[in-house]
């Protein structure tokens, strides 16, 4: 069932009209959808993604949290918003191959892009994890993140799904990292806040639309 929602930005009002099916803009019908699309190996990534998930719906916005295996187009007008975590140094190869083969429709848009990373908190880490998730994306010129923040991640040897041969190298006597204890450092109350930032940066796109009559 069809209802109101109302866009101000500064003295300005808009109003949004929540069609059925999507988020509408005005009276034109057309919808406004927001696709969260991460890549995870042991599943933290996608908790994050879909903690940002829930706090745009609790805005309005009509989301989509998806892995990048289960993506098969994004359409035109779609928002977007992108995980992935940093292993040694690189984002998943999956990931880079998700970018180029959404290249065109990832370059007419401006997506955020939220990187999980560093498992102590140490302001070196945290900045050396931001200069390499930098550089990785800087491996797609046609990639214009609006915003790019580096997460603190999780650490979980138990729940590790790696590929060979780290999955092997991870089985041998006296490996250092069969020694690192489980540590989870995300913080949600900051992911809920960015998410709610990037609802306000959504919701101001939708009323600068050229579309609103």
């Amino acid at each position: 069932m069809a209802g109101t929602t109302w866009c101000a930005i500064g003295r300005a009002e808009l109003r949004i009209r929540n069609v059925a099916g999507g988020v509408g803009l005005g009276e034109s019908g057309m919808r406004t959808q927001v696709l969260i699309a991460y890549c995870t190996r042991s599943g933290s990534t996608a908790e994050v993604a879909e903690a940002i998930g829930k706090t745009l719906r609790e805005t309005g916005l009509v989301v989509e949290v998806k892995s990048i295996a289960e993506v098969d187009a994004i359409a035109p007008g779609t928002e977007v918003v992108l995980g992935a975590a940093l292993y040694i140094g690189h984002l998943p190869k999956e990931f880079h191959q998700f970018l180029n083969r959404f290249e065109a429709e990832l370059g007419k848009v401006r997506p955020w892009v939220f990187v999980l990373g560093p498992t102590e908190r140490e302001r070196k880490q945290f900045a050396a994890a931001e200069e390499q998730a930098r550089k990785e994306l800087g491996k797609h010129p046609s990639l214009h993140p609006a915003d790019m923040r580096v997460l603190g991640g999780k650490f979980d040897p138990a729940s590790l799904k790696l590929a060979f041969p780290m999955k092997l190298i991870m089985k041998v006597p006296g490996n250092p990292l069969r020694k690192v204890p489980a540590t989870d450092i995300r913080d949600w109350e900051w992911i809920h806040r960015w998410a709610g930032a990037i609802a306000e940066e959504i919701a101001a796109r939708m009323c600068v639309s050229p579309m609103i009559r």
